[in-house]
């Protein structure tokens, strides 16, 4: 292969026109000879083999066509010798040929694959021509048209009376002056592109569960990576780990200290960041505001634990995993702090853990003023804006989410993912927050 060229490999059925026919190349032969590929795989039936191998006439036509271009050395990958009794089996040659596809392109995974559409029996050239269509890595369809510009009248190459070397020395392709009869479907180059675009619109609604619904049209090699996606942003983490054990070329949970006994907690409240952080890329904003209290109220009690709030003193865990905040405990505590909540409350009584609770605690820490104190402040607002929109007809807008906190649903992100930077800095690692797009990129690159 030259310096700078990229590898390629033709596929290639062998038929009755292959390899010359009339004095003139078959598909096959004319291809490798205007294309010049790295390397070619034959494909051949059980009549074309028992015919190819009477006189080697594949592989000699090769060899005229190395001496005829100086330098010209194609690799000859074993051939694929078909089982198929029926050749006018439509069904029959399409997992056949889709394996063969799949395994080179496993195998030279930076090749693009010339596939010729000239050659063969018709259900295996229509198979070639929609494999070369729906297959999501790079392959070129080629279609050879018939030196006589018709239906062939010349005799084919398994007549009883075909004289190979005849045929050879007296090719008139092997002229310099001949034409190159090699042409690439323009039709197809659009479909491809169009179902190309296709894609990156889903992806880049984030939209996974869409994408796994095109099935084999998607490449073979980012299925499994679609598939976590479509579980991650369901927040179905379990099966999103799973399906990550089977991706090895991307780190798609990047962080630090994953045996520290905080990582759990930092999983699942960064794996539920991210998921808001697709609702505001997506523009759903109501959804965003009814997923946010939970969060909220997490981010504030891991905040106020590490400003010296010890929860364990001031409530208890129900079997449902309800967390009450209890004033019977919170006198034994600290009855100063009783008698303030007193205040707050007109009369405090048992509660869940929630937001307006922790705002009060981070009050009587006296962080109420500070950066973080003024944004929780700020998200009981908007939880208050949520619990109207949950009981109405109306979505939440961008602009109403800027007319309460003073800046946009993106600024929102960026600050609930710096607040869980500031609780969890031992295991923060900042491309985390981007690894939707990453990811996206990479099922693009696929393409």
């Amino acid at each position: 292969m030259k310096k700078g060229k990229q590898e390629t490999i033709l596929f290639s059925c062998l038929g009755s026109t292959d390899p010359v026919r009339g004095e003139h190349d078959g598909a096959m032969l004319h291809i490798a000879r205007h294309y010049k590929p790295d390397r070619i795989l034959w494909y051949m039936t059980k009549e074309m083999r028992v015919i190819g191998e009477k006189d080697n006439r594949y592989a000699l036509s090769i060899e005229y066509l190395k001496q005829q271009c100086p330098g010209y050395e194609p690799e000859i990958l074993p051939p694929c010798y078909g089982e198929v009794e029926d050749a006018s089996d439509f069904d029959a040659f399409y997992d056949v040929f889709e394996e063969e596809l799949r395994e080179l392109s496993r195998k030279y995974p930076d090749a693009e694959i010339l596939v010729n559409l000239s050659s063969g029996t018709p259900q295996m050239k229509t198979t070639l021509a929609l494999l070369s269509f729906t297959l999501q890595f790079p392959i070129r369809a080629i279609q050879v048209k018939n030196f006589e510009r018709r239906s062939g009248t010349t005799e084919r190459t398994n007549s009883k009376t075909y004289d190979l070397e005849y045929e050879l020395e007296l090719n008139e392709d092997a002229q310099p002056d001949a034409p190159n009869r090699c042409s690439e479907p323009k039709l197809m180059m659009i479909q491809r592109d169009k179902q190309r675009a296709q894609i990156q619109s889903l992806l880049q609604r984030y939209d996974y569960e869409a994408l796994l619904s095109m099935g084999r049209s998607l490449p073979e090699s980012s299925r499994t990576l679609i598939r976590h996606l479509a579980y991650r942003s369901a927040y179905n983490i379990k099966e999103a780990v799973l399906e990550a054990k089977k991706i090895s070329r991307i780190d798609l949970f990047p962080a630090n200290m994953t045996q520290a006994p905080t990582y759990r907690e930092y999983r699942e409240l960064s794996e539920y960041i991210l998921l808001l952080k697709l609702m505001q890329r997506t523009q759903r904003y109501t959804d965003l505001l009814i997923r946010l209290n939970p969060l909220v109220i997490r981010l504030q009690k891991g905040w106020l634990c590490k400003n010296g709030v010890d929860f364990s003193q001031l409530g208890y865990v129900d079997s449902q995993r309800r967390e009450w905040m209890d004033p019977f405990k919170i006198q034994q505590f600290d009855p100063a702090l009783a008698n303030w909540l007193d205040g707050k409350y007109g009369g405090f009584r048992a509660c869940t853990l929630n937001i307006i609770f922790c705002n009060y605690m981070i009050e009587w820490i006296e962080k109420s003023e500070t950066e973080t104190g003024t944004f929780f402040q700020k998200l009981a607002r908007l939880n208050q804006e949520r619990n109207e929109s949950a009981h109405s007809l109306t979505n939440v807008t961008e602009e109403e989410i800027q007319r309460i906190l003073g800046y946009s649903s993106a600024q929102l992100i960026k600050k609930l993912i710096a607040l869980l930077a500031e609780i969890y800095p031992e295991h923060y690692r900042e491309e985390l927050f981007s690894i939707y797009d990453t990811a996206n990129s990479r099922i693009m690159e696929s393409l």
